[in-house]
């Protein structure tokens, strides 16, 4: 009897066993699952210090559904990996599939699809990852995407941060102009901080699927999961992510509509194009402003006029006409200016007639307004004017006033930025704070309009020298350098000692015509690209950190950039690109070595470091060589002597 007793109990208790889930895992035993602590929407913490997401509530049905408990652990992905290999965990949540990962890994079955890209700002010209070469490309620590874009650019440089907000963040600070991210986070932290109309984006190749995994050989868990997620469908985990995306997408759908209205309207009626693009421009303004008040001080001035530097750069400058011309300097003008939300462009003819060409926020009845000599406020400074269309402005008559004051929006000042050239004025911006307002124009604001007059009247020059033969590329040129001299003054004259010293030596190496022109204005310009550093570093007296240096770097490449923005200068902009070679092959931006540098290069790298040695700037006291002395016989022939 008792032994049939025992019988009857060993028997209940592999029934018992029998109704457990496979793999042996009771409600006393939870799955550890390592899931990232910052992936909306799928896990991230929300404004009330919740952990949230599409993953985190599959995990709560998982519990109600299976009766098996589960453990999350919300860990920064760098972390994630070294953790499962150590076994410190039962799963892995969300992870791409890669070659090398399969190696300590083993997948069970995807939960989501996702697409992936590369997010830019929109004011640069990337067209492929090969475009991104020049900037430094935020990226997250241990992502599958940093693999993947490498294989597709290696020259890429990267910055990595633990989280993607940390990544959105710094794009928000400008520290970093483009990043990879996976589309569903990317979307959630640009709206999330306002940057959604900053930013576009070129989607990578392919698309990945989010799985769970678990370390290798890992079997109970393996067969437990698979068998468990039978209780699900996939229609079902498509409508749990939806119903996350949805705070995603309702955010920003207008912009999208707007879009798609105004790629419609391009087939119908220029009006519609016309109101579409300036209500986008507002939207990109505002957003500027918004970031503008961020910033104080000489760091707001400093990166404004990068900013703007770098888009006018792209700017065809050379081809548009004049109107177009002063409109977009006007554009520039309202971005560097955030507290003017109007404003007017007037270009001005030979007998000092004026006429409004472009205005924003204002009647567009104003285009084509012309004014008399007598009636035009002229200043020669960047001047603060106050109720500029008061009581006693004149005009030839009545009818003409009443007109100006109709169209024209209640201003309560206005910063007059004048443009002259060769002893004349060409035109003048007019950024207006509407009546109403608490802002004023203070100094900070006035510095800022006297560099944006020094931007435009710059490439005005170049504009004007484009309409002559070939004497334009010299003038060109040297308002580039000076433009750079206004940025840097440590480099005052020395990019024109340098370029007569390149000029000497490219004539005494029998050089003629163009290939010896394009050597003098290439040393003349060689620094061009040094506007797009930061003062900070230039000035910096100690030494450079690596993440300095590496963007002093950059340098050769921007300079690059700009010249081949003009037809005509594509020889200047390749020796631009490789004075900063060594002839042994540890320069930069390429590490070209002996005669793969060419040789025009080499001859303004010389010149480069004679100068610097030979002058009084800042960071060398060696004065007194003569350019005979310095340059000798020249017995091994021409190309010798050179790469010595």
């Amino acid at each position: 009897m008792m032994r049939k007793g025992v019988l009857f109990g060993i028997g209940m208790a592999i029934w018992v066993l029998a109704l457990l889930p496979s793999g042996a895992f009771s409600q006393d035993t939870p799955l550890r699952i390592l899931i990232d602590r910052d992936y909306p929407p799928f896990a991230y913490y929300d404004d009330e210090g919740r952990f949230v997401g599409a993953s985190v509530e599959f995990w709560r049905m998982w519990e109600e559904r299976t009766g098996i408990p589960v453990e999350l652990l919300p860990t920064e992905w760098a972390k994630v990996h070294s953790l499962i290999q150590e076994r410190q965990a039962d799963l892995v949540d969300t992870i791409f599939h890669t070659p090398e990962r399969a190696t300590y890994l083993d997948y069970i079955q995807p939960l989501f699809r996702v697409t992936s890209s590369v997010y830019f700002r929109k004011n640069l010209n990337v067209r492929s990852l090969s475009d991104l070469t020049p900037y430094v490309v935020g990226a997250k620590a241990k992502d599958a995407l940093v693999n993947l874009a490498l294989s597709l650019n290696p020259s890429l440089q990267l910055r990595l941060y633990p989280n993607y907000s940390d990544i959105v963040l710094a794009a928000r600070r400008r520290e970093i102009d483009c990043f990879l991210m996976d589309d569903p986070p990317a979307n959630f932290y640009l709206v999330k901080y306002g940057l959604l109309a900053d930013f576009s984006r070129l989607p990578l190749p392919g698309e990945n699927f989010l799985y769970l995994a678990t370390w290798k050989g890992n079997t109970k868990v393996v067969e437990l999961v698979k068998k468990e997620l039978s209780r699900f469908s996939t229609k079902e985990l498509q409508d749990l992510l939806q119903s996350y995306l949805v705070t995603v997408r309702e955010y920003p759908l207008w912009l999208f509509r707007g879009l798609l209205i105004a790629a419609l309207s391009i087939l119908g009626t220029t009006s519609v194009l016309v109101a579409f693009n300036r209500r986008l421009q507002r939207l990109v303004q505002q957003a500027t402003t918004q970031l503008e008040r961020a910033l104080e001080g000489e760091e707001r001035a400093r990166r404004k006029l990068l900013e703007t530097l770098e888009v006018t750069a792209l700017l065809p400058i050379l081809e548009v006409g004049e109107k177009e011309f002063l409109s977009s300097m006007l554009d520039l003008a309202l971005g560097m200016v955030p507290k003017a939300s109007m404003g007017a462009a007037l270009l001005i003819d030979e007998q000092g007639r004026g006429e409004i060409v472009a205005v924003r926020g204002h009647q567009e009845n104003l285009l084509g307004f012309t004014f008399e000599p007598e009636e035009l406020i002229v200043k020669e400074q960047v001047t603060v004017v106050k109720d500029i269309l008061g009581p006693h402005r004149k005009f030839s008559s009545p009818e003409k006033y009443r007109k100006l004051i109709e169209n024209t929006e209640p201003v309560a000042e206005t910063l007059v930025v004048p443009l002259t050239w060769e002893g004349k004025f060409f035109g003048h911006l007019a950024l207006d704070l509407p009546k109403g307002t608490q802002d004023a124009f203070d100094d900070g604001d006035i510095a800022l309009a006297e560099q944006l007059s020094r931007i435009c009247v710059a490439f005005h020059a170049l504009r004007e020298y484009a309409k002559k033969e070939e004497s334009f590329f010299e003038n060109l040129l040297v308002a580039l350098a000076r433009a750079l001299e206004y940025y840097d003054s440590a480099t005052l004259k020395h990019s024109e000692v340098s370029a007569e010293y390149a000029l000497r030596i490219a004539q005494s190496l029998g050089f003629e015509g163009r290939r010896a022109k394009s050597i003098r204005w290439a040393s003349l310009v060689h620094d061009i690209g040094k506007i797009f550093i930061p003062q900070s570093i230039l000035r910096k007296p100690g030494p450079l950190t690596p993440e300095e240096y590496e963007l002093v770097k950059l340098h050769p490449l921007k300079g690059e950039e700009i010249l081949k923005s003009v037809r005509g200068l594509e020889d200047v902009a390749r020796i631009v690109r490789h004075h900063h070679e060594r002839f042994d092959g540890l320069g930069y931006p390429d590490g070209l070595a002996k005669e793969a540098i060419p040789l025009e290069s080499r001859i303004v790298a010389v010149v480069d470091a004679f100068e610097a040695m030979t002058s009084q700037l800042p960071t060398t006291k060696v004065v007194g060589l003569q350019l005979e002395a310095a340059l000798g016989p020249t017995d091994g022939g021409p190309s010798a002597s050179v790469s010595r």
